[in-house]
């Protein structure tokens, strides 16, 4: 089925021919009547020789993806917005759409990679200027059925292709934390209390690391319904209840994909395994701050029978537990859609 993107512009030109500006490998058509004029994009345009006057219907197309339909009179100039193959070289409001057409898959791959420029305080002991990064693709409408639809990514690498995983890094990192300090931390003090929903991770920090993000991934963020151990404070057998989120980390469960025996037993009714964790890929996090060593990085699902921790991975990528009100590595996830 195709899958309508855009709306082409229209300037005027020069003699009976239509260009077409448009990534290379689409087929554009120009239709009249019976008569019908094809050429295919290269070095970002195509140029049709139009046979004659008249108001002509034109599209593009990569595979099964076809722009919207414009009428123009020839001669004219068009501009079409379509995605790419590598993801890199697509717009984030073209991703948006393709994720809404559910057309991803179509296009990019599990473990793609998107360059972004951060900036803001993310931590009173960081702070981000012009801080070039990639995030990548982790799952394809990831737990439909609770989450909804969307293309799941995670940040960070430190490059496109073979880069490493890694996470943000504070300075407060294995060091103490003056009181009352915004950190990267799960809460101030050593308590799971309300678990993820009312965690000062949730409600400051992703915040601002979501402002940090550039302008034009903030705009097609989707709010995802997640769901999570919200009670904490070392109760077993919880049921995971739900909480709507822009940027969040990610749960034991959809990581590891098995269930941990320290947290509650119904996190995998609720969670699934990101498609990224499930295919192999290492789970292991190095620091932003100093790439030779991995990190303990956080997860959102509170530890019990221990109300004074939440679940991470150890440097190593194994599981782990760490203090709520100690600093590690945050590596926050988010949905475009």
């Amino acid at each position: 089925m195709s899958v309508i993107y855009g709306n082409p512009i229209i300037a005027g030109g020069g003699g009976l021919e239509l260009v077409a500006n448009v990534a290379d490998g689409a087929t554009v058509t120009a239709t009249l009547g019976s008569k019908t004029v094809t050429g295919v994009s290269s070095g970002g345009q195509a140029r049709l020789k139009i046979p004659q006057e008249g108001k002509w219907t034109v599209s593009a197309a990569i595979g099964t993806t076809v722009s919207a339909q414009q009428e123009v009179i020839v001669p004219a100039t068009v501009d079409f917005a379509l995605p790419s193959p590598v993801l890199n070289d697509t717009s984030w409001a073209i991703i948006k759409q393709v994720s809404d057409a559910g057309e991803g898959q179509n296009y990019w791959a599990v473990g793609d990679c998107k360059e972004i420029t951060m900036n803001g305080k993310v931590s009173d002991g960081l702070t981000l200027s012009n801080y070039m990064t990639w995030v990548f693709i982790i799952g394809f409408d990831h737990n439909k059925e609770r989450e909804g639809t969307g293309i799941a990514f995670q940040g960070f690498k430190t490059a496109q292709t073979n880069g490493k995983d890694m996470c943000l890094i504070d300075s407060f990192y294995n060091n103490s934390i003056p009181s009352g300090s915004t950190a990267l931390r799960m809460n101030d003090f050593r308590t799971t209390a309300g678990g993820w929903k009312s965690c000062k991770m949730r409600t400051i920090v992703m915040p601002l690391i979501e402002a940090a993000l550039p302008s034009d991934l903030q705009s097609v963020l989707k709010s995802t319904t997640i769901y999570t151990d919200n009670t904490g404070n070392g109760a077993t057998g919880v049921t995971p209840t739900s909480t709507d989120d822009k940027i969040y980390i990610p749960t034991h469960y959809e990581v590891f994909g098995t269930v941990s025996p320290n947290t509650t037993d119904k996190e995998s009714a609720y969670c699934k395994q990101y498609d990224y964790y499930a295919a192999g890929n290492d789970k292991r996090k190095y620091r932003s701050d100093l790439l030779a060593n991995g990190a303990w990085w956080l997860l959102r699902s509170p530890n019990t029978p221990n109300g004074e921790m939440f679940r991470s991975v150890d440097y190593t990528g194994n599981p782990d537990a760490v203090y709520a009100a100690s600093s590690y590595g945050v590596a926050p996830c988010f949905k475009v859609g």
